[in-house]
């Protein structure tokens, strides 16, 4: 099942952010990525120059397609097991879920989308609820329950079971009130990983089929929760808070730990660069990003410095953010490395590596530079100015923050990059890492700097109270988000872990290089929690984020990660019992 072309740009122009924050946006990528796709929805093959118009061409395809949204990306095309696309489904559910009262009407309720794929069903086998996490679930409900080639509706098929896809609440039509702008802070107080939690136990014990005349609650019925990052972690979250509810879990790229600084993000980039071969790229990346620094010392010369990246119109921003735009070159890193289509780093990095002027033993021009890269024999500001000459970069900047830079020296552009954020799911998510988790992807500054160093933590707090200003806790409560739910050192029973090598996400999960374990691909009996100073995982050699969840067209490491959770499935499955009662979960 593969996906239009133009659905999946539609979806890119409605779903603009920047990777400072990350969330919603590199989501639906992932998604993309997992079937083969690149950000522009076209299939993973070597990439040459596009048209020079290719934003504003993305731009008219956008706005022929009103009647699109985002929310149908990865949803309208036929697939291979069935001509109809499967219905979304509601089931209303308290706002809060621990009313010290038991009176659960006191704040009302709201109504929770999933979609269900029952046809491969047969008496004992069990219920699989894929969970989306921070983002719309209309987008790849779809391609998660019909696809042939995706590993979730096949781990379905093969254990012959119920598949859900479910929607987390206040992201896509699971939201007590529509969310923008004006929502005010207070409608967010129950957006939180305890609540959202809460919801899936609740829903499990009142799901059933009018088509299965069977108990599918987990009285009769063993439940596993899938999920790769946010997920991921609530699939390990909900088999430690709710045993009773959630017999097995697969928690791929799940970073567990709260962590306020996560500049170790972007070191991680920096090793996968070098892994990758484009060491000379890092260096004239950090010999740009220091010079910008310097310039943006003075008023005089920051307002010239941004307006050589971006344009007449982008001097009125602020140090910190034009420091954002900076950071838009790593926004497809984690779903495809150094690829990712025409907007890539190995675009921009093929781009920077390039001398056109110099010619070459043959005679003909263009030079690629060293191991050490152009910056150390030209200077920071020759790289600087390769960098914003990159055909792609002022539309990858417009395209990922929702502005209109004109990236030239005589033409204005509505270039403000220091607003809030418009995305429903963007906002959503901000609420959550700055009340809970954290998460602020600041400067590695240090020898493997990549970011400008007024990408800093400070910075990364004003955009959290610029969103929900006078609403947040000073710092995100990452101790107590710890405290609460585990941290690195969470290790429920049954439950499976992976990573990729050069995930950014990884130092925060139980796989992190930090975190003193022995990983072991052999797995625990069944309910038994692993061996002190052991996790049951599986690190992907070569991979980012949530590879594992990957056609195996796409990724054929991916079908070795899997195995690894079927084969001791097979296992504990052996020793599922019906007959428990309800489990109970921590309070929000």
């Amino acid at each position: 099942m593969r996906v239009s072309v133009s659905t999946c740009l539609l979806a890119l122009a409605h779903l603009r952010t920047t990777l400072a924050l990350n969330g919603a946006l590199l989501r639906q990528i992932g998604e993309l990525a997992d079937q083969g796709l690149l950000p522009d929805g076209t299939p993973m093959a070597p990439v040459t120059s596009p048209d020079t118009s290719d934003t504003s061409s993305l731009m008219a395809i956008a706005s022929t397609n009103d009647d699109l949204s985002s929310a149908s990306l990865l949803s309208s095309p036929p697939s291979d097991d069935d001509d109809l696309p499967i219905r979304p489904e509601y089931v209303e559910l308290p706002l809060d879920n621990f009313a010290s009262d038991g009176d659960y009407s006191y704040y009302g309720t709201f109504f929770n989308r999933y979609w269900v794929n029952s046809r491969f069903y047969k008496p004992g086998g069990p219920v699989f609820l894929y969970d989306f996490g921070e983002a719309d679930a209309g987008t790849g409900a779809q391609m998660r329950l019909r696809n042939g080639s995706g590993f979730f509706r096949e781990m379905v098929e093969r254990y012959q079971g119920v598949g859900i896809v479910w929607e987390h609440r206040f992201y896509g039509n699971s939201t007590p009130e529509p969310i923008n702008t004006n929502t005010p802070p207070e409608a967010f107080r129950f957006l939180t990983t305890s609540q959202a939690l809460a919801d899936v136990d609740r829903f499990a014990w009142q799901f059933s089929r009018p088509e299965i005349p069977h108990d599918l609650t987990p009285k009769s019925t063993p439940w596993i929760f899938i999920g790769g990052s946010y997920p991921g972690m609530r699939a390990a979250f909900m088999r430690d808070k709710y045993p009773s509810t959630i017999f097995a879990g697969y928690a791929s790229s799940a970073p567990t730990q709260a962590h306020i600084d996560m500049s170790s993000y972007f070191e991680v980039i920096w090793d996968g660069l070098q892994n990758a071969g484009f060491g000379n790229c890092t260096r004239d990346l950090q010999a740009v990003v220091r010079w910008v620094d310097g310039m943006l010392e003075r008023n005089e010369t920051a307002a010239e410095v941004k307006e050589m990246f971006l344009g007449k119109g982008a001097s009125g921003n602020s140090n910190g953010g034009f420091a954002d735009a900076l950071t838009v070159v790593f926004a497809v890193w984690q779903s495809y490395g150094v690829e990712g289509g025409w907007y890539s780093l190995r675009g921009l990095c093929d781009h920077m590596g390039t001398d056109p002027d110099a010619k070459g033993r043959d005679g003909e021009r263009g030079v690629v530079s060293g191991r050490e890269g152009w910056a150390r024999r030209k200077g920071a500001e020759w790289s600087a100015r390769r960098w914003a000459s990159w055909r792609g970069w002022v539309d990858m900047v417009n395209m990922y923050m929702g502005t209109e830079c004109s990236g030239e020296a005589e033409v204005e552009g509505k270039c403000e990059l220091d607003r809030p954020f418009a995305d429903p799911s963007m906002i959503a998510w901000t609420w959550q890492y700055c009340t809970e988790w954290g998460y602020l992807q600041s400067a590695n500054l240090g020898p493997k700097q990549l970011l400008s160093k007024h990408n800093s933590l400070f910075h990364q707090r004003e955009i959290c109270h610029r969103q929900f200003p006078a609403a947040l806790p000073e710092w995100p409560l990452v101790t107590r988000t710890n405290q609460r739910f585990g941290g690195w050192d969470l290790r429920p029973a049954n439950v499976y872990w992976t990573g990729g090598e050069y995930d950014p996400w990884r130092t925060l999960s139980p796989l992190s290089n930090g975190v003193r374990v022995k990983m072991t691909t052999r797995a625990p009996k069944c309910n038994e929690e692993p061996k002190r100073g052991e996790v049951f995982g599986y690190l992907l050699p070569g991979a980012m984020h949530c590879f594992d969840f990957r056609a195996k067209d796409v990724w054929p490491g991916a079908v070795r990660a899997r195995a690894y959770f079927t084969d001791a499935l097979d296992e504990w499955l052996k020793c599922w019992r019906p007959g428990r009662g309800r489990g109970r979960g921590g309070r929000g």
